[in-house]
């Protein structure tokens, strides 16, 4: 049996070690928070040129093209036009990279990616339009 002298300590250990554990977790927390800053901070650098390389490619009129806008069109409006994942296949190395970076680039990003494009909301509506002429 406990002692009634003995419960103060107990209670103090008990209040030690969880308040090291909330520091533990906020600690943790705050590294998460600094490594996805980092992540981001590369992803505005690196993304902004893959996502250069796949409007570029989308604008002409080829499979990778098609592959390319309906990549974009995916990271712009994921409900209208749902990713088929396979369209990473058909790609080439460099492209298959850049969509990738595109796609990781608009989980990190503060903004829709077409914002970071001058004319990108403009230059979205056109590849929808293509590819809804594609599907008729």
């Amino acid at each position: 049996m406990t002692t009634q002298s003995s419960m103060p300590r107990v209670s103090e250990r008990l209040s030690q070690r969880l308040s090291e554990r909330d520091h533990e977790a906020l600690e943790a927390l705050f590294a998460d928070e600094d490594a996805a800053d980092q992540k981001r901070q590369e992803l505005d650098l690196k993304g902004s040129n893959a996502w250069e390389r796949l409007a570029v490619v989308a604008q002409k009129e080829s499979g990778q093209s098609h592959h390319c806008r309906r990549i974009l069109l995916a990271v712009y409006n994921s409900y209208a036009w749902p990713l088929d994942l396979t369209r990473l296949r058909v790609l080439d190395r460099d492209l298959q990279q850049a969509a990738l970076t595109v796609i990781e680039w608009s989980l990190y990003a503060s903004d829709e990616l077409h914002e970071y494009t001058p004319d990108g909301n403009r230059l979205m509506q056109r590849f929808a339009a293509i590819e809804q002429q594609k599907e008729q």
